[in-house]
């Protein structure tokens, strides 16, 4: 009686154990947003992608952001968002979507306490390009000027299901002061809802974006200025746009003309930049001013991707994406 007693205690001891076990290990597996959306400490675990210097010398290194800032956020909120990116000391320049809102009425023009100085449109009335802007910081950059240029009228509820407004580009040209090169920034926002899965959606919001980006293709290589950047949200994931290369799309249009700090450095280590798994929020270098190992010091282009972050900890329903370019010394 007492063997068979002391075995009935032992196994029940295992079933415990193994009960206790069972839980740990259920408790450690990763959800499906653990997998798919990296937590806040990783990108300091796995560090994004950094490039190593080309040949020639390094005159300057500026940080380049775009930011869909969220147009219903209120002015609290909104406040506290712009506070923080421009108190970045690795930030210079800052190309904005959605800013066509009361609180950024109110806030951008207190930039300038804080050595800032911002461009928006006041004239276009409900459908200017006010929904776009740009600020940069006043002891690195000068504004030499800005164009607006329409790429498509807005569509309504009777013609989509997602409507949107009138959708442009916003062209500043800028002079990097320590180095006096000329810097073009091209900002824009191509209309939602037009990716399923990683291809079109077929709506008259892809339509409009097939355009839009038929448009920026053939900008990139006209743009004058040392450096070419561009910044924007274009709503169609990186990840899917370069794996499946939809026809219209991103990586299939712009190849050859203009370069994300994706396709050049990657995403490992970065968050997404919208959600827990899309990377729509870009910036671009023009290729006729990217670097590359060809350039011989003194000759060639002048920018190169450094490095790039996607900054948490904002209320905006996007992360800001960070872009640091180093420009070279040439002639």
């Amino acid at each position: 009686m007492a063997r068979r007693r002391g075995w009935y205690w032992g196994a029940a001891a295992a079933l415990v154990l193994a009960m206790v076990c069972a839980i740990v290990a259920l408790n450690a597996r990763p959800t499906p947003a653990e997998v798919t959306r990296p937590t806040a400490a990783e990108p300091g675990d796995v560090r994004p992608a950094r490039a190593k210097p080309l040949p020639g010398k390094v005159e300057a290194t500026i940080g380049v952001v775009s930011f869909n800032a969220y147009h219903h956020l209120g002015i609290k909120k909104a406040r506290a968002d712009l506070r923080r990116l421009t108190a970045d000391p690795r930030v210079g320049l800052i190309g904005w979507q959605e800013t066509k809102s009361p609180a950024y009425d109110a806030l951008f023009p207190r930039l300038r306490e804080r050595g800032w100085e911002t461009w928006r449109d006041q004239t276009g009335g409900l459908f200017g390009p006010m929904v776009l802007a740009m600020s940069w910081r006043t002891e690195e950059f000068s504004l030499l000027g800005v164009e607006a240029v329409k790429v498509a009228p807005g569509r309504f509820r009777k013609e989509t299901d997602a409507p949107f407004g009138p959708r442009w580009l916003v062209i500043g040209r800028f002079l990097h002061l320590p180095t006096q090169r000329t810097v073009t920034l091209l900002n824009t926002h191509l209309p939602y809802r037009i990716e399923v899965g990683d291809r079109f959606q077929r709506n008259v919001n892809a339509e409009v974006s097939r355009l839009h980006i038929a448009t920026l293709a053939d900008l990139w290589p006209t743009l004058p200025g040392d450096v070419v950047v561009g910044t924007g949200d274009y709503n169609f994931d990186y990840v899917d746009d370069s794996r499946a290369r939809p026809k219209g799309g991103i990586t299939r249009r712009f190849e050859g003309r203009a370069t994300s700090s994706f396709e050049a450095l990657g995403t490992e280590g970065l968050l997404p930049t919208h959600d827990t798994h899309r990377w729509i929020d870009y910036v671009f270098l023009a290729d006729h001013t990217l670097r590359t190992r060809k350039d011989r010091p003194g000759q060639g282009h002048v920018a190169q991707f450094a490095t790039h972050r996607v900054l948490d900890g904002y209320h905006s329903d996007h992360r800001p994406v960070l872009a640091r370019i180093r420009l070279y010394r040439v002639g």
